[in-house]
């Protein structure tokens, strides 16, 4: 009965040092987890914390955790092998055997005996060399960042130094504390250099070249940079490549020599504020001083062209098809110059299509010169198609003019909601209200009919595809409509709102009273 309860008792301790060592590794992962965000709490106490700062601090972290987790599990073995001598006997000669193999020399330098373990441990102190540069490196950089008479390039410049001379003068103590001494591994690696430097020639460009950027800094992170036709956001500046992302949000690991060794447009460098060239090709016959006005009254329109300087037209030359202009606006935010590039386009397409405006498609005329041709193509017309039909044939290849006043005098109303008029909002009603205009309706709500009533956002879509307008400027002329009275809730309970709200103008008031479906059948 007593060596029962001997068993059982032993048992019960093991089970308990096992429980107590996954207990244990539980809170030592959590703790790892919770660390990081600590550390980056602490060293950006004065400021608001970035977000993922403390993603660069996991890493490190969990390699600290991991000796204490093999301790505690080792501590739990030797419990459990203590209460089984043969299991006792057992880990006792793996620890001597394990004890002799790591004692044993591998091979020897100036004298001194390396093992394995020294093998083992000298990249290890390395490692742990580095990420204690690392972490003393960023620690720099964020006090740095929080000085107020620091230069906004200094605490990434710093950082850079501080990590790259900590690691290697790191390195020479641990070599000569290894006994290892740094002049015989320079003797080797000049002799090695002869063979390997021209392979090795382009890291050493690029590590050099990134010394150069980190001190001079003719790009930083957040620039929006053009290099050998690649354009995008510089994220990071590292040891051998510097990492852009792109518009499409791919990212390209571009080596740092380039940036040196070629040209290259840094769009934030000094003043983010650039100019935006915009080709409009217009064909030949067309109102120039009209072209003109619509392309300054586009970019005057947009809520993203700059004011000043203000945004010009030049007339650059005659070309093969058409007449050529270039439409210059300025910017504040050069990553946005694509999607302003094409929505400038949209409204020039809108307001050439309401003038009238012809932009040509590439094209070879041939002309016919005879004094004579004009008479006989009408005479043999008449002969074959007769009198009337031949008249009406000659007419339509007269080119059409009739109606360029009326669509010059709608230009304003095309381009954007910048100064509209009481007369260019009259003639917008009509069009909404016309035949392809907004869909007018008597739609139902729960158990209430709203006679001749619109949708707020299908109003807005409908200015948005034929007006030329963007959603925001949609949206305005609809309060335009609501502050002047011309539209207004079916229950006057809202404003004017991009919205599945009902609305209703008020030359459609005559019947605009809500009816129950009883008798709307009625």
């Amino acid at each position: 009965m007593s060596a029962t309860a001997g068993i059982a008792a032993r048992v019960l301790l093991c089970a308990l040092a096992v429980a107590a060592a996954a207990v244990l590794q539980h809170l030592f992962t959590r703790l790892a987890r919770r660390l990081p965000l600590v550390i980056a709490r602490v060293l950006q106490r004065n400021g608001a914390l970035a977000r993922g700062a403390h993603l660069r601090w996991h890493r490190p972290v969990a390699w600290l955790f991991v000796l204490p987790k093999l301790l505690v599990w080792f501590a739990a073995f030797r419990v459990v092998g203590a209460q089984f001598p043969i299991l006792a006997e057992r880990a006792e000669g793996g620890v001597r055997f394990l004890r002799w193999a790591v004692s044993q020399p591998v091979f020897s330098h100036n004298g001194r005996d390396y093992t394995s373990l020294d093998v083992v441990l000298l990249p290890a102190a390395l490692v742990a060399l580095w990420i204690a540069a690392s972490a003393l490196a960023r620690l720099v950089q964020s006090r740095l960042s929080r000085s107020a008479s620091a230069r906004p390039t200094a605490p990434e410049a710093a950082g850079f130094i501080t990590r790259y001379l900590l690691a290697f003068f790191g390195a020479i103590v641990i070599l000569q504390v290894w006994g290892i001494d740094p002049r015989s591994i320079a003797i080797a690696a000049s002799v090695l250099g002869v063979g390997i430097g021209f392979g090795l020639q382009n890291i050493a460009n690029n590590f050099i070249s990134g010394i150069l950027i980190s001190l001079e800094r003719p790009i930083r992170p957040g620039d929006f940079v053009t290099v050998e036709g690649l354009t995008g956001i510089v994220v990071r500046i590292g040891a051998r490549s510097t990492e852009i992302r792109t518009v499409d949000r791919v990212t390209i690991l571009v080596p740092n020599s380039k940036f040196l060794e070629n040209p290259v447009i840094n769009w934030n460098h000094g003043d983010p504020v650039s100019r935006l060239h915009v080709p409009i090709c217009v064909a030949y016959g067309s109102n120039v001083p009209e072209v003109r006005s619509a392309l300054l009254e586009v970019a005057r329109s947009h809520p993203r062209v700059l004011e000043d300087p203000p945004p010009e037209v030049q007339f650059k030359t005659f070309g093969d098809n058409g007449l050529h202009f270039e439409l210059l606006v300025w910017m504040r935010h050069p990553s946005r110059q694509f999607a302003l590039i094409s929505d400038l386009n949209y409204r020039i397409d809108a307001a050439f299509r309401r003038l009238g405006i012809v932009v040509p498609f590439p094209q070879r005329d041939l002309h016919v010169r005879s004094p004579d041709l004009d008479v006989t193509l009408e005479a043999w017309l008449r002969r074959e198609l007769g009198e009337e039909a031949a008249s009406e044939m000659l007419a339509s290849r007269r080119p059409a003019t009739d109606g360029r006043a009326e669509a010059s005098a709608e230009i304003e109303a095309t381009i954007g909601p910048r100064d509209w008029s009481g007369e260019q909002l009259d003639a917008l009603i009509a069009r909404m209200r016309g035949s392809d205009g907004v869909a007018i309706h008597d739609r139902r709500h729960l158990l209430r009919w709203y006679p001749r009533c619109f949708v707020g956002s299908q109003a807005v879509d409908w200015l948005v595809h034929n007006e030329g307008l963007t959603r925001d400027e949609a949206s305005h002329v609809g309060k335009l409509l609501f502050d002047r009275g011309d539209v207004h809730h079916v229950l006057d309970e809202h404003v004017f709102r991009d919205d599945h709200l009902f609305y209703r103008f008020r030359a459609d008031d005559a019947d605009g009273t809500a009816t129950s479906p009883a008798s709307k059948r009625g």
